[in-house]
């Protein structure tokens, strides 16, 4: 909750990469401490992070229902920001087309696996499902490869990408698309094997009814 209010942008919806409540760091908006942009992976991490603490969260809690509504917020902004033609997610979530933005397989991922979740246990409406299997359909044509020697590859993930530091990282948006892309980054992995892991506990669950 936390998280959100001080990352949520009102203009689209979207998380922002980082807040400094102090306003001191350069990289922060003078007025609202934020970073500039909504990066794929950090709003990734937070949507990850908010289903799987919801089953942790006592149906009684003072303020279960404000996560909640996040995880709503948050799922339908990926409805709004998903590529039509990939079901997939950009490195720079708000500049989808823009010049230099790609889709990025780790963000990707992420999303595929919170969507995913939060539809089996019931925290999103089950319409979500059908923007999950469109992201999953998308990820195997566009990230999955064979190489020469038949090795199988996730392609196109960001290496990293931080605000601050002896680098003095800006967090423009020449910044996020320049940043290294590498294959077979344990980011987007763990999150593809944790993706394909809740389809199927929806076929066990399916079984099961």
């Amino acid at each position: 909750i936390i998280v959100a209010r001080h990352t949520y942008d009102p203009a689209n919806g979207l998380y922002r990469h980082a807040c400094d409540v102090s306003r001191q760091m350069f990289w922060a908006d003078r007025i609202t401490g934020q970073s500039k942009h909504a990066w794929g992976r950090a709003m990734g991490w937070y949507a990850m992070a908010s289903v799987d603490a919801f089953d942790f969260i006592p149906a009684n809690e003072p303020g279960r229902e404000s996560v909640r509504a996040i995880l709503n917020n948050m799922a339908a902004q990926l409805k709004q920001i998903q590529d039509p033609e990939t079901g997939l997610w950009y490195q720079v979530l708000a500049r989808r087309g823009d010049e230099g933005n790609y889709l990025e397989s780790s963000c990707s991922a992420m999303f595929m696996y919170s969507l995913y979740k939060a539809v089996r246990k019931g925290y999103i409406d089950a319409s979500y499902r059908d923007i999950a299997d469109k992201a999953y359909n998308g990820f195997i044509k566009e990230f999955i490869e064979t190489d020469e020697n038949g090795l199988t590859n996730l392609t196109r993930t960001c290496a990293v990408a931080g605000l601050g530091g002896k680098d003095n990282r800006s967090g423009d948006y020449e910044y996020y698309i320049h940043e290294m892309i590498r294959a077979n980054d344990p980011k987007a992995i763990g999150p593809f094997i944790n993706a394909m892991i809740e389809i199927e506990l929806m076929k066990v669950d399916s079984m099961t009814e």
